[in-house]
Order: structure tokens, then sequence, then C-alpha cells
């Protein structure tokens, strides 16, 4: 920990907080990385070492990311809704991005050292950032390869088109282009961290469910969601395969089993984010997720980076 304190980790801690934030002795450098712990802190307490969005401001936080996800998959700019032509700002905006979420997700990580859920929530977070910034970067050079394509691509006019050779050659040429959902393909990175953050976020709302009124309503709430989505798919898969013959009937129980899991999997991968927002504010007891003064400027830091991929054009 000392030599942490000896980074530039630590200058950039000291200039993104308050001015006044280290003004007193318990609120020195070392006490903000590593909160007292006596065996006596609430969970509320607890959780304030966690300086990512959450509650109300991070459920708006990742849709806003899917959202960005979604348009970049098709090379449109989130801002705009127009076919992305600024390939090497995209980059920029992505790297910064990337840069500044995870060294404010490393620093969370480092001052909730003392339990491992939170840990494993802000690894999740990372992951998400991670994803995030390159399947940007991944969409803006597939911008790039196909802008250059096309100027390379010989020009055709519909006589020339005429002949099977010219046809061929134009198919070919359009094959060359790069197709933009090629980048969520990126999305598989999201997996481990989805993993890691759920197993933290279940174990805390196992420690909470039973005091907690507003945990056990989200919970039940998400859960209702997740199970009629797995319930939906599994009456699809078996009004598909009903007509099947008993011959079959293992495939059928397999595709049913495979298809389910997938189903299920897949809601609590995309929900489990928001889920994640709403235990956290009911467990900080702040649903909109305001940050407290000395997270504000890492808390602020990490949204506003999130959002440069949306700015791509």
């Amino acid at each position: 920990m000392s030599n942490f304190l000896r980074s530039p980790f630590l200058l950039l801690l000291i200039l993104l907080c308050p001015h006044n934030a280290f003004a007193s002795p318990s609120l020195s450098p070392a006490s903000w990385v590593k909160p007292p712990v006596n065996g006596t802190l609430t969970m509320k307490e607890e959780i304030q070492c966690y300086s990512l969005p959450y509650g109300g401001i991070g459920f708006a936080s990742h849709v806003l990311s899917y959202y960005a996800v979604a348009m970049l998959s098709n090379s449109r700019s989130p801002l705009t809704f127009q076919k992305n032509k600024h390939p090497t700002v995209d980059k920029i905006l992505a790297g910064v991005g990337l840069l500044v979420t995870t060294i404010v997700s490393v620093l969370t990580i480092i001052r909730c050292h003392s339990r491992w859920q939170f840990i494993a929530m802000a690894v999740w977070k990372l992951d998400l950032s991670i994803t995030l910034g390159c399947l940007t970067f991944h969409a803006a050079a597939l911008v790039g390869e196909n802008e250059h394509a096309s100027l390379l691509a010989p020009s055709t006019t519909y006589a020339s088109l005429s002949s099977t050779e010219n046809l061929n050659e134009a198919k070919a040429e359009g094959e060359k282009t790069k197709k933009p959902s090629r980048v969520l393909w990126w999305t598989i990175l999201y997996i481990p961290g989805v993993i890691a953050g759920l197993t933290g976020l279940l174990s805390l709302v196992a420690q909470e469910i039973t005091t907690n009124h507003q945990v056990l309503d989200i919970t039940i709430a998400f859960g209702t969601i997740i199970a009629t989505l797995a319930v939906i798919m599994l009456f699809v898969v078996v009004f598909l395969f009903g007509s099947e013959t008993k011959k079959e009937v293992f495939l059928v129980i397999g595709t049913t089993g495979f298809m389910v899991f997938t189903t299920t999997f897949s809601a609590m991968a995309v929900l489990g984010a928001f889920y994640s927002d709403w235990i956290l504010g009911a467990i900080a007891e702040n649903l909109a997720g305001v940050p407290s003064s000395d997270n504000a400027p890492l808390y602020w830091s990490y949204f506003l980076a999130k959002r440069l991929p949306g700015f791509s054009f």
C-alpha cells in the first residue's frame, strides 16, 4: 500500500478530489485509500468506499451504455443517428474513456479491498468499460477500413454490370466491406465480469435480504422478469419441437435445456447490471445514487468518461 501512496495514482486522486478533501488528518490520502474497518461498520457505511455509479444514476448510465453498443454495432452515431465517418476521433474517445474508467475502477477496488463483494462488482463494471472501449475502437476501425475500401472500389455503371464477370467483381468488392455487427463479438469479454459481479452481488443480497425490504422487493421484481423470459423460451422451444418423434426426444430435451439456460444467463447478464444498480442503492439507502462529497469527483469522472463513446460520429 505504501508503494501505491507514492505512485502517480495518488496524484490523480488528489487532483480529482475536492480541494478540502484532505484538510483534516481523518481524510488523509492514506485513510481515503484504506477506510477504517473496525468490525462495527454497517453495510450502509461500508458501501461508502464504492465510487462507481449506482442507483438511479447507475441505471441511467447502463441504459446509455447499452444504447451506445446497439448504435455502434451498426456503425451509427449514438448522438446523431448518422453513419460514423470520423474513425480517428472515435478511437480517441474510446481510448480516453477506457483510460479514465479503468483508473477509477482500480481506485475503487483498492479502496474497497476489505470487502470482496464490492471488489467483484467493481471488476464487473471495469469489465463492462473494457468491453465498451474495445467495441468502440473496433467499430471505428471498421469505419476506416470500409471507407478505404469504397475509395479503392472501381466505379461501375448499370451497363457494365450486365456482364457476369463484372457482376462477380462487384460482388467480391461488396464482400470486402466489413459488417459492423462483427464488433458484438467483443461482448464475450463481458462474460467473466458478469460471473464475478453476480457472485459478489448475490452474496450481498443474501446478507441483506432478510433485513432490508427494498432489497427483497427489487430481487422479487427482477427474479420475476428473468423467470418469465425463461418460461417464454421454454414454451417457444416446446412448441417448435413438440411434433418431433420419440426417437429424437433427447435432442428435444437437450435443445430445450440449452435454450432456457442461454435465455436465463443472457437475461441475467443484461438485466444484472440494472439489478446491481438498484440493490446497491437500496443497501446505501440512496436509490437515486447521488454520491457523497468525497466520492463525487471519481463518481462523476467515471460517469462522464463512460459517455465518451456515445459522442462517436
